[in-house]
């Protein structure tokens, strides 16, 4: 814990960065914030905008300080993730785009398109993907509270609380458009704050030689090996690689951004260029944790050496001095809130457009009463989510669990409905689903059976993608679909929900 001076300069220069933030989204937001403009910002984003919410929002928790953590711990094996998470961004942009021209709204929408007009697949794939974004935020608030926990040395709860309230607070204020004009603002402060990091602490560490030396001497070479394989083994790799993929190419608030962007066109170059990116910038947080190991091992920081989610605030103060590096920690904390007000916003618009009409029989929110209800539904998305924030303590391993868990089941169902969208049935995209969503609270929740997959597979994500993907492929060829046409399918979806 630093001293009673350097916690009172990182409160000030936090609480007046967040101040900021609630400014900026308030403006930006002021002629577009009524009804359900709060939720889709107009429909109308630019490249620049859409690059940037994009930008940073992937460098996220798990892109930032996660992956410093796993550099901590194995090296290059910290870009692993945002590798998963690059090729996300290549498929939303080649696969995906082209659903601008559809005006969907949530991917429950989606889904219900490519399996005939099914409500029973709307319904479903609306409470997944709520669930989904719950457990995002859950990882983001974790990941904000351990900034605030290391300089503070508070327990992690009211730390997971401070963080809740910090993005809560300009999303509730300016809605969608917030969420997206303030990830401009912090896509800058992250890029600067992390790049300014790493130039300096190769050299404080000692240079390459030190750092080598360092994961020698612990045993851990391994590290040293591309993508970290020979530390973390090759499936334990892969199954990162594929939470990273799978997590992102199925997270509601990157579908989002292609509903709302200008154009399909947009949509499209936004995502490629973000994927340039995230490939870049995932090599600065496995130099950051691999420098931050070095330096905690010749200090003794055993604070640091026992839990390397505090890898990339250590480094800051340590390579920076503590007061200019606590300032920079807020572009760590830029990372953590601009994914988390992104999976906020896209918690919302799932609980009123999907989850709510499921549990009402079909009754919908009135424009006139949509900003109010939004906000409302906002306090209920984030406190779900902060309950779920108790039961996460390490970053990468909840990602690769939780993540890696929950997400296939619906990432393959709609990858198969999007390229077969004319022949599969609503029974396969139900028995899919479902059978996703069972292999994932099965690997949750019967450890004999979580041991068995990590120990063969590195993780869930592989295995269950691929049985999913047999399920949804076995049910169509046994079942037969209706003779409905695309626009008789497309009115279906979109006279189920408010018109946007």
């Amino acid at each position: 814990m630093l001293s009673v001076q350097h916690q009172t300069l990182f409160i000030a220069g936090f609480l007046a960065y967040v101040a900021f933030l609630i400014i900026v989204g308030w403006l930006s937001s002021r002629k577009s914030n009524d009804g359900t403009n709060y939720l889709t910002g107009g429909r109308g984003l630019s490249l620049l905008l859409i690059f940037s919410t994009v930008g940073a929002t992937m460098i996220g928790t798990g892109s930032s300080l996660g992956a410093t953590a796993n550099g901590f711990r194995s090296g290059w094996g910290g870009s692993a993730y945002a590798l998963g998470c690059a090729l996300a961004m290549i498929v939303l942009a080649f696969v995906f785009s082209g659903l601008r021209e559809k005006n969907f709204i949530t991917m429950a929408e989606e889904t219900q398109y490519y399996f005939g007009g099914s409500t029973a697949v709307r319904k479903m794939t609306g409470f997944m993907m709520f669930v989904a974004e719950v457990c995002y935020i859950g990882s983001h608030m974790n990941g904000g509270s351990k900034y605030l926990q290391f300089v503070t040395g508070m327990d992690s709860l009211p730390a997971k609380v401070l963080t809740l309230i910090a993005f809560a607070v300009y999303v509730y204020i300016g809605g969608y458009l917030a969420v997206v004009w303030t990830d401009v603002i912090q896509l800058v402060v992250i890029l600067i704050g992390f790049s300014l990091v790493v130039f300096k602490a190769i050299p404080v560490a000692g240079g390459w030689e030190a750092i080598e030396q360092a994961y020698i001497m612990a045993g851990n070479e391994g590290a040293l090996t591309f993508y970290g394989f020979g530390s973390m083994g090759i499936m334990s790799i892969l199954a990162l690689i594929m939470a990273g993929c799978l997590g992102e190419m199925g997270a509601p608030t990157y579908r989002m951004r292609i509903y709302t962007a200008k154009s399909a066109s947009v949509a499209k170059r936004a995502y490629l260029l973000g994927a340039v990116l995230v490939l870049a910038f995932s090599l600065i947080p496995s130099i950051l944790g691999m420098c931050s190991f070095t330096i905690a091992t010749a200090n003794g920081a055993n604070e640091v050496l026992s839990n390397p989610d505090f890898a990339f605030s250590y480094i800051a103060t340590q390579v920076l001095g503590p007061s200019l590096g606590l300032l920079l920690l807020i572009s760590g904390l830029s990372a953590t809130m601009s994914s988390g007000d992104s999976d906020a916003i896209a918690g919302v618009t799932i609980l009123l457009e999907d989850v709510y009409p499921a549990l009402t029989g079909g009754k919908r929110i009135p424009e006139n009463k949509m900003k109010s209800a939004s906000r409302a539904s906002l306090l209920v998305t984030l406190t779900v989510a902060f309950v779920v924030t108790l039961g996460i303590s390490d970053i990468m391993g909840y990602i690769s669990s939780v993540i890696g868990a929950l997400m296939p089941g619906l990432v393959v169902t709609t990858l198969i409905g999007r390229f077969w969208t004319k022949r599969v049935t609503p029974a396969a995209g139900m028995a899919s689903m479902i059978s996703g969503l069972v292999c994932g609270v099965g690997y949750l929740t019967i450890s004999p059976l979580k041991a068995l997959i990590d120990n063969r597979f590195g993780g869930p994500a592989l295995p269950i993608a691929l049985f999913v993907a047999v399920v949804c492929i076995a049910v169509t060829l046994c079942t037969e679909r209706d003779n409905k046409t695309e626009e008789e399918i497309l009115s279906i979806v979109l006279a189920g929900r408010t018109d946007l």
